[in-house]
């Protein structure tokens, strides 16, 4: 029984991966089931066997990324220290920016297609939305945790979007372009 367990939890989380990338790439409207099953190399019955609809998989896909960027920044945060932040940014910028659509982060990709998702879906979304911003929050100067949260609002907002912009424009300077004037925004928010 214990390996049944496992073995299910591990495909379930391969499943939940590969849909993170196909949702990432294609969009919501640009990939069904029978896509995000061959993404994870299982068929659409095992990818029933795990999520109920499509709406269920991309629902955990986006949850999953805001996780993992909060994850990510803790461990910023840990690791950098005060200089977390000029770390962040630059990776936001620069990695981030730059890697293909299926490793990008979900709160600049997968955000557009949440605000088309159902009520439930915007409602755990925005529960994580909320933990990322305190998390970032956490590590900000402000005279008070309101002033801390607004900075981090703030940035999120200024990254995501800015790396949204920057990825929309073909010219490579354009990009460049965009992505120093938002760090140079980003650290002076800060």
């Amino acid at each position: 029984m214990r390996y049944q367990a496992e073995h299910k939890q591990e495909a379930k989380a391969k499943l939940l991966e590969a849909a993170g990338r196909g949702f990432r790439r294609l969009g919501y409207g640009g990939i069904g089931v029978d896509g995000l099953a061959k993404e994870a190399g299982v068929t659409s019955g095992a990818f029933y066997g795990h999520f109920k609809s499509k709406d269920a998989a991309f629902g955990a896909a986006a949850l999953a990324g805001l996780d993992d960027l909060r994850a990510g920044i803790a461990g910023l945060q840990d690791e950098q220290g005060a200089r977390w932040a000029e770390a962040f940014i630059a990776f936001y910028l620069g990695e981030r920016l730059t890697c293909g659509l299926d490793a990008s982060c979900g709160l600049q990709s997968l955000t557009p297609d949440v605000t088309r998702a159902s009520e439930a879906t915007k409602a755990s979304y925005g529960a994580a939305l909320e933990r990322v911003a305190r998390q970032i929050a956490k590590g900000l100067q402000g005279s008070s945790e309101q002033a801390r949260l607004q900075k981090a609002w703030a940035l999120m907002a200024l990254l995501s979007g800015g790396v949204t912009m920057a990825r929309s424009v073909a010219s490579r300077e354009a990009r460049d372009a965009i992505a120093a004037h938002l760090k140079q925004a980003a650290l002076a928010l800060l």
